[in-house]
């Protein structure tokens, strides 16, 4: 096993403490005892972390920096990936990703200082992508723009059953939901339960149906592996049809929130597919309702469905730098080739009263 790597490096103002090694259980243990510790929070558990390490196929180190009052522990994944996905055009780059290692909507670090971390982030050799920062703060020499936002439900109290929730409804938006359900009268849902790395009910093989979604995703990441979908703690909603999974949602409790973190589709198993997304979402909200969550993260992507259902966008932007002089020009005055470009209509989804 790598062992801990420790070094200082200048700066204008003090010493950078620098730790980082390849195992996240080395770096959990290594941070019980500083403060950014009691940041951890899920995702940023040892066994999610863990299993990432093991399922997305992408090399990840974890590092922490310190200077004085200033913290910052992230997260590093390598790729080779087109860093123009949002801007819908192509430039292959081998890219150092502050990020989480999967497609959540969580930014890769925790930090009491963004400044110091961008910073710091600004020396590591090549081209450095910081994604899903939602609380951004102004940095010289370095590009800066929008990724996807996420799609965030407020659960509200007067929500008992789903059908509240459907009768708050505009009826449009209420007629939608209902053809949905009409269209998927034959599918049966069913829970899988999974803790502790085990599952807690006879399980369906969903692993395909997420293959055939992320093939189809416009913003594609990693892919990660069978034993995420097998191991990862949390609720499964698998919905069957004909004897065959048709789709799943795989979901995590957060306290009052309900986090989607992912879901697969056969898109040969209907005439429209969208009716059984619409389907597979109404049964997230029933049962975020049925768990008395306060909010569902519905993730990034498919904003306009997850608008219908009453969503509201949160903004998460992006940090982009190269330790090239040319190579980041690019990144500072190429912004609307790098950065996701939306207008959405604001939809009136709830009745008024």
């Amino acid at each position: 096993m790598p062992c801990m790597k420790k070094k200082s490096v200048k700066n204008e103002k003090d010493r950078i403490k620098v730790f980082s090694c390849e195992q996240p259980d080395e770096m959990l243990a290594f941070l019980k005892k500083r403060p950014v510790f009691r940041e951890l929070k899920y995702p940023y558990t040892e066994g999610m972390l863990k299993l990432l390490k093991e399922t997305n196929p992408f090399r990840q180190t974890y590092h922490y920096i310190e200077s004085g009052e200033s913290f910052a522990f992230f997260i590093i994944y390598e790729s080779r990936m087109n860093i123009m996905t949002l801007g819908n055009s192509e430039w292959m780059m081998n890219v150092k990703t502050i990020g989480f290692p999967c497609s959540l909507s969580n930014s890769g670090y925790i930090t009491n200082d963004l400044e110091f971390l961008l910073s710091y982030c600004k020396r590591i050799k090549g081209g450095k992508l910081i994604l899903n920062v939602d609380e951004p703060v102004k940095m010289e020499g370095i590009g800066f723009g929008e990724t996807l936002p996420s799609c965030v439900l407020p659960i509200k109290d007067e929500y008992r059953t789903i059908d509240d929730y459907v009768a708050s409804l505009r009826s449009q938006y209420r007629r939608r939901i209902r053809l949905a359900e009409k269209r998927c009268r034959d599918v049966s849902v069913y829970r899988v339960e999974v803790s502790d790395g085990s599952m807690k009910n006879d399980s369906w093989d969903i692993y395909p149906l997420y293959l055939s979604t992320y093939r189809k995703s416009e913003y594609k990441l990693e892919c990660l592996d069978r034993k995420f979908f097998e191991e990862s703690e949390g609720t499964r909603l698998v919905f069957v049809k004909d004897d065959k999974p048709a789709g799943f949602v795989l979901l995590h409790e957060e306290g009052e929130k309900l986090v989607f973190q992912f879901c697969g589709m056969d898109y040969e198993c209907m005439a429209n597919t969208a009716d059984l997304y619409f389907f597979m979402l109404l049964h997230i909200v029933g049962f975020a309702i049925e768990k008395n969550k306060k909010i569902i993260d519905f993730g990034q992507t498919s904003e306009l469905t997850k608008m219908k259902f009453g969503a509201e966008l949160s903004k998460r932007y992006f940090y982009a730098h190269h330790t090239n002089p040319f190579l980041n020009m690019f990144a500072i005055l190429g912004k609307r080739l790098l950065e996701y470009r939306y207008d959405f209509p604001d939809f009136k989804v709830f009745r008024r009263g």
